[in-house]
């Protein structure tokens, strides 16, 4: 057995059976002869495979293995590698390393590979020893998986994959248990005259949405998802629901002043942008936080902090919390405005009437994958979803990742309904991925917001330098719609509500990659 044998059977043996990546000279020793369950998912450019690799291992729940092309290709993956990290994607990074015999002379393609990946990983190490190469992959499965979950990084060098290995060697890790101490968050919930639940990414990556739920409504509580938030942690169509809260410390404060306890579970304390002056909290607010991040617990400002299994954790607070009787409350006035707003939007295709339109054919089972950016809030607010849908957005801020992400969410769960809603600056830093999704033949709905612009900035210039004119910000000439033919996606140019009425409900029912260009009202929309 040779090390490129062992390999495939560790792979097997952890239940891996797709390499993402785009194929080099350094990577070739390891890929030939591929044996029969593992299949090599191609993408046309390394950022496109490790956001695929990412949707996946999120909507998965496991892992999932990237191959690298030297640092010329881990560089090409920086930017959505760093937004693995803050998505926190259990992502096992390999890279081809130039051969050792030579690598003093830095010989083509060769480089710091560990230092590259080391600021945007959790791990990062270079393969000594060709027979650690086994071992070093198991340890690369157990820190991506431990939580807080996240990418790692094995450098192996091209000239090991032939040399002699023994069979790999599987280990057992135990799952951290729930924190200690929570009869304190008990006891803070049950004595507080008006508590809230601030739920975050760690939420539905615990896949403790159910607990959520099951907490707030023994509470009767006001339950709002952390800002910037990057997964579901509450279903946004509950009547507890009251939104997300927004990233800018006046507006946070504005909705937490009305709680005197505020339990914040699964995300960080707080994630804000831009720079405000003030503190987190309101004055005299007491808080606490649940979370699986040491790092984040660290840090917060509450006067209390508890680090360990989060669905766990809210199970528990579940089954001690005492009950409370409270009259459910009632969302008619709020969809009635929604309703309202998306009538006035409709006769010049505004963001609201083309979502509205979206929430009302959305099937309840549907994944939303989100980078429409000047059009997210609004996305949040129309698109309301069930506890059997799902939300996933970038966790970095940064552009590129949902397109490609939406593709492996859909190999990780073929049988769901994925829409992707971008905009059209956000297209053009990923769309190789377009032909990805015709080659996988992954059915995925991409519903652009297209203003000719980037909107956000123009949002931030009017909040922060008004009468102020920034050079750069329009995106004109783009034909997405025969851009996406040319790589073989059914595609469709809307200019008009009669056609988006009847694009969207058709293109959800159909069985194929899709791609809707919506020329939306371009007007700039207020920052908050």
């Amino acid at each position: 057995m040779n090390i490129r044998e062992a390999t495939f059977e560790w792979m097997r043996a952890r239940g891996i059976r797709y390499i993402f990546g785009n194929p080099g000279s350094t990577e070739l020793p390891f890929l030939v002869n591929l044996p029969d369950g593992v299949r090599y998912v191609l993408a046309l450019q390394e950022s496109i495979a490790l956001a695929m690799a990412d949707g996946y291992a999120q909507a998965s729940g496991q892992p999932a293995l990237i191959n690298l092309h030297v640092a010329p290709g881990l560089g090409n993956a920086m930017g959505v590698l760093f937004t693995a990290l803050k998505n926190r994607a259990p992502l096992m990074v390999t890279c081809g390393q130039q051969d050792t015999r030579h690598i003093f002379h830095e010989p083509l393609l060769s480089g710091d590979l560990v230092g590259m990946a080391r600021p945007v990983t959790k791990w990062a190490y270079e393969v000594k020893h060709a027979a650690d190469v086994p071992d070093a992959l198991e340890q690369a499965y157990h820190l991506a998986m431990t939580p807080p979950r996240g990418p790692v990084f094995v450098s192996i060098p091209m000239n090991f994959w032939d040399a002699p290995a023994d069979p790999p060697r599987l280990k057992t890790l135990h799952a951290p248990d729930a924190p200690q101490g929570l009869d304190a968050v008990a006891d803070a919930l049950a004595s507080a005259q008006k508590p809230a639940l601030v739920c975050g990414a760690g939420v539905g990556g615990a896949g403790a949405v159910a607990e959520a739920v099951a907490l707030a409504e023994k509470l009767g509580c006001a339950v709002y998802h952390a800002p910037l938030n990057a997964r579901m942690g509450f279903p946004t169509r509950h009547p507890l629901y009251e939104g997300m809260l927004l990233p800018a410390t006046p507006r946070l404060m504005q909705a937490l002043s009305q709680h005197d306890f505020v339990l914040v579970v699964g995300a960080p304390v707080f994630l804000l942008y831009p720079y405000f002056p003030g503190g987190m909290l309101p004055p005299g607010v007491r808080a606490m936080l649940i979370t699986d991040d040491p790092q984040e617990a660290s840090r917060a400002p509450v006067e209390r902090a508890f680090v360990g299994d989060i669905r766990r954790a809210l199970a528990i607070l579940v089954e001690r919390v005492p009950a409370r009787e409270y009259p459910m409350p009632s969302r008619t006035v709020e969809e009635a405005r929604r309703r309202s707003e998306a009538t006035r939007a409709r006769s010049k295709v505004g963001a609201f009437f083309v979502l509205h339109t979206l929430a009302r054919y959305l099937p309840d089972n549907a994944v939303v994958v989100d980078e429409a950016v000047s059009s997210s809030l609004c996305l949040r607010e129309f698109v309301r979803l069930a506890p059997t849908n799902d939300y996933y957005t970038s966790a970095s801020g940064g552009l590129g990742w949902a397109m490609p992400a939406s593709i492996g969410i859909q190999m990780a769960q073929p049988d769901r309904p994925v829409v992707c809603v971008i905009g059209d600056g956000s297209v053009m830093y990923s769309v190789q991925a377009l032909w990805s999704a015709r080659e996988e033949n992954a059915p995925v709905l991409f519903l652009v917001l297209n203003n000719g612009a980037y909107n956000i900035l123009k949002s931030f210039t009017a909040a922060f330098y008004p009468g102020s004119g920034v050079q750069g910000l329009d995106v004109p000439h783009l034909d997405l719609a025969q851009l996406a033919q040319g790589m073989g996606v059914h595609a469709e140019r809307l200019t008009t509500p009669d056609a988006v009425e009847e694009a969207i409900p058709r293109a959800l029912q159909m069985r194929q990659p899709t791609l809707l260009d919506v020329a939306i009202d371009p007007t700039v929309p207020s920052l908050f």
